[in-house]
């Protein structure tokens, strides 16, 4: 029977990125294809996981306990009251056992793996992914960015690196392809993947800047991929900032985003990752940010200033993992692991925290 629906997963990996895609199915596969598009692999397989290790736990730990027998507000949580490891078992996403848990009556392997840009929080668990479940097919940007062991971060394993490095240098038995904007081929076009950016001039002209800085950054390498299912898109920008904004605005004008239903807010959330004018464009229902900690360069104010009153901001900081499915050409339903939140499992006001502090 054709799969006719089209799935995305937006895993809560703390701070990083892991979208999971089943396509609907087509002529050539009836089931759909799979992509996975970034990777943060958390945490069953670490040895040791450390408090500051993850980020989202300084969040959950900011809100009050639910008594579930007396149903109120029993107190502040405390750090004793759940390990990291217990947090990363109850709430963190491993993509590999996620991947297999919910796809397991798919009989092919990941089609295609998506690497939208070489930062490691989009890139760690690569070689476990290929290792325990296999992709066939690489996209990536030629960017120029190399790496040293010697200065390697520790928290990444640097076995994801070196296949990332092998794949791209064409010495493994993968596909390795490099698509840019305006690109189409057999089946991302039956996939309804639309490449907005990069431009082959945009990565070149970014190369040879990126070659006289000290500092070189990469999140604008970023692809911005736009998946089509009827009448209705989903926007996954990576981590783009505003240059790649401006650039697809002035490539394909504001009528590009205008049937964007939901948008995977840019940069983990951040102001540098917001546009103003391309989220006016779009102004989706949803927009799903991929984040831990919360930090100074929020831009939730920013996004809820720029949609409409109804679009709902979810966090998989707060909701866990977010899944939006297209089984209809004209509607998306977003489901959430987490329905009520993460730590506000009653949806606690404000007013009860001040109610909280002064008992």
């Amino acid at each position: 029977m054709l799969y006719n629906h089209l799935q995305v997963h937006f895993l809560n990996v703390d701070h990083g990125d892991c979208t999971i895609i089943r396509h609907p199915g087509d002529q050539h596969r009836d089931e759909g294809r799979i992509s996975v598009i970034d990777i943060n692999d958390w945490p069953e397989q670490k040895a040791h996981v450390e408090e500051d290790d993850i980020s989202s736990l300084e969040y959950y730990l900011q809100f009050p306990v639910k008594d579930d027998q007396q149903s109120r507000l029993s107190g502040i949580r405390q750090k004793s009251q759940i390990s990291p490891e217990e947090y990363a078992q109850e709430y963190l996403n491993d993509p590999i056992e996620y991947y297999s848990e919910n796809f397991d009556e798919v009989t092919h392997k990941i089609w295609r793996f998506i690497a939208t840009h070489p930062d490691m929080d989009h890139l760690s668990g690569l070689k476990r992914l290929d290792e325990e479940i296999g992709f066939n097919v690489f996209w990536d940007t030629n960017h120029n960015r190399e790496r040293d062991e010697d200065s390697w971060y520790e928290v990444y394993e640097w076995g994801d690196w070196e296949l990332y490095d092998d794949i791209r240098e064409g010495n493994t038995g993968h596909d390795n392809i490099q698509p840019t904007r305006g690109q189409q081929k057999k089946f991302w076009e039956h996939d309804s993947i639309e490449i907005l950016h990069p431009s082959p001039e945009f990565v070149q002209e970014l190369n040879e800047q990126n070659a006289e800085l000290e500092n070189p950054e990469y999140n604008d390498y970023s692809y911005v991929l736009k998946i089509q299912h009827g009448t209705r898109s989903i926007l996954l920008p990576g981590d783009a900032e505003t240059e790649v904004w401006d650039d697809i605005l002035e490539e394909w004008g504001p009528e590009v985003l205008e049937d964007v239903h939901v948008l995977k807010a840019a940069h983990h959330g951040r102001k540098d990752g917001f546009h103003r004018e391309a989220v006016e464009a779009m102004d989706p229902a949803y927009v799903i940010v991929s984040v831990g900690k919360k930090d100074n360069q929020d831009a939730y104010d920013n996004y809820r200033s720029a949609c409409s009153d109804e679009t709902e901001i979810l966090s998989t900081r707060q909701y866990g993992r977010i899944k939006a499915s297209c089984t209809h050409p004209s509607s998306i339903l977003v489901d959430k692991a987490e329905p009520d939140g993460m730590a506000l499992v009653n949806r606690h006001t404000a007013v009860d925290l001040a109610m909280l502090r002064h008992a």
